[in-house]
């Protein structure tokens, strides 16, 4: 599934300052969080989940037709995002936190799309191997409606905590850009759901729930604009409120939607596709780990000042991680190539990312 944020462009006409102002320390920090939520929710829908099940774009088709094209794919996103870890480090080291953060958010996305190929390379040389059965599509597909869900929460939640001050017209304009575009998706998702049910009650509660979501996602979405032309405690207050309302709607709705009987049957592995498995999923663990530590590191160095006496270690953890995605990207190119593990993997679902 494309992957989306927002606030990529704060930075823009920001000049930065060899400490980095505490603004841009905070947007940092936050912009940190909010990767960081991105890269495990992924991780853990596509390569920690115990079923197995091809990776569909929004669009509602496979994120590549063939195992080759998903390994080329992966193996290109594996340079470009040692790229971005070298650019990470420099900008940092000339203390430009907005570009840090830009930055951070292409990693955030190019980790999602490294991750949604893998997963389904995993899946497609899984089932061919003898004794495995592909799986078999629902009316939902629950990666999707699950990343939306998130979307939408993320996106409130910065509404949020963000001050007044920072809720910038630019800003404002993305959250309710982002959110819109996720709730079309779970409308567009759950009527082609509907139409296709044959059970009378889940035709009727999947119209039901785009309704409830519809009708708050409008209110909601009113609050923002009325904070963009009026900013005031007051219309910022207002969205804080109905955020609520429309986080409860996209819950119950992707609740409803990711029930067993509307998510079809996952493959049904070998033990040798299971080995295969494994080997692929476990070496996109490897850089998503990495990521994510890398992204905790930048966390750690934004929110202490640089007189702090444990600023050296952050920068070495920093270091670390930076070294452990550029193994982590090592060891998935192998598993790609080879199908096999290049090195002991624990098994998928043994653990989540923290």
């Amino acid at each position: 599934m494309a992957s989306g944020g927002s606030g990529k462009s704060a930075s823009e006409g920001s000049p930065s300052t060899p400490s980095g102002s505490l603004q841009q320390r905070k947007r940092l920090s936050s912009i940190c969080d909010n990767c960081k939520g991105k890269m495990q929710l992924v991780a853990d829908l596509l390569l920690l989940s115990s079923e197995t099940r091809p990776v569909m774009t929004s669009e509602g088709v496979a994120v590549a037709d063939t195992f080759d094209q998903c390994r080329d794919t992966v193996i290109a996103r594996t340079k470009e995002l040692s790229i971005l870890t070298h650019d990470i480090q420099s900008q940092l080291n000339m203390g430009r936190f907005n570009e840090v953060g830009d930055r951070l958010l292409e990693m955030a996305d190019l980790v999602v799309s490294l991750t949604e190929c893998s997963a389904h390379a995993a899946y497609l040389a899984a089932v061919e191997t003898p004794g495995s059965q592909p799986c078999l599509p629902g009316l939902v597909d629950r990666y999707k409606v699950t990343r939306c869900r998130h979307e939408v929460e993320q996106s409130c939640s910065i509404l949020r905590v963000t001050p007044l001050p920072d809720l910038t017209p630019q800003l404002l304009l993305e959250l309710s850009q982002n959110i819109s575009t996720n709730l079309k998706n779970l409308t567009d998702i759950s009527s082609l759901a509907s139409e296709r049910s044959r059970d009378r009650f889940a035709k009727e509660q999947f119209k039901l729930s785009v309704k409830s979501m519809s009708t708050s996602g409008t209110a909601f979405l009113a609050c923002v604009k009325e904070v963009k032309t009026q900013p005031s405690e007051l219309t910022r207050n207002r969205c804080v409120l109905f955020s609520a309302a429309l986080v409860q709607a996209v819950s119950a709705l992707v609740g409803f939607a990711t029930e067993p009987p509307f998510l079809g049957r996952a493959a049904s592995i070998s033990s040798e596709g299971k080995g295969v498995q494994t080997a692929v999923l476990g070496g996109a663990m490897s850089v998503v780990s990495a990521c994510v530590l890398l992204t905790q590191g930048l966390r750690d160095v934004a929110q202490h000042p640089e007189s702090s006496s444990k600023m050296a270690d952050y920068r070495e953890r920093l270091r670390n991680s930076a070294c452990a995605v550029s193994d982590g990207c090592t060891l998935l190119t192998q598993a790609l190539r080879e199908r096999s593990s290049p090195r002991t993997l624990p098994p998928v679902n043994s653990h989540s990312v923290n």
